[in-house]
């Protein structure tokens, strides 16, 4: 698993956060903690993975009405997706939970949509509505579902609240 160094959701949430996950009959949701445990203590938790180089074993779905764009460790705007949903989903990887650690998930990164570019180089992952049961169902190549959406499929705020604390998991 490579990690991803990327801030971008740095800080967001700290507890439990709603993801979808296939359970082999039907989705569900479930509350998971962020950041997969890491195999090296020296590293901690994993909350973010590059798509590209991913092992996506478990996907999952993080339900979000918006994600932070960081820069130098500060939220600088809030991201969302033009939709008549009231929320969307980024891609992620979960691990069911042993007696010592929690179901965790870490949302994946890809290079920036043509709306987020001018802030940042990478970003969290979404996926089209459409693609949402694909997704989880692995029923295509993960990269040929988390392709670019075009330009105008996002809006670009300044952040609505000064700490993006729960704002995955809010919808």
């Amino acid at each position: 698993m490579e990690r991803d160094f990327d801030d971008v959701l740095q800080g967001v949430g700290k507890g439990g956060h709603r993801i979808m996950i296939w359970d082999g009959q039907e989705e569900r949701q479930i509350e998971a903690h962020w950041g997969l445990r890491s195999r090296d203590p020296e590293i901690g938790q994993i909350p973010l993975l590059k798509s590209e180089t991913a092992r996506i074993e478990s996907p999952c779905l993080i339900l979000a009405n918006e994600f932070g764009i960081k820069r130098d460790g500060k939220t600088l705007y809030a991201a969302s997706l033009v939709t008549d949903i009231p929320f969307f989903c980024i891609a992620g990887v979960w691990q069911r939970g042993t007696r010592d650690y929690l179901d965790a998930f870490a949302a994946l990164t890809v290079p920036a949509y043509p709306d987020l570019a001018p802030h940042k180089d990478r970003h969290v992952a979404v996926v089209d509505p459409d693609d949402w049961f694909d997704w989880m169902q692995q029923e295509r190549p993960p990269l040929d579902i988390l392709r670019p959406f075009p330009e105008g499929s996002f809006t670009i705020t300044p952040p609505i609240q000064p700490s993006f604390e729960g704002l995955l998991g809010a919808a």
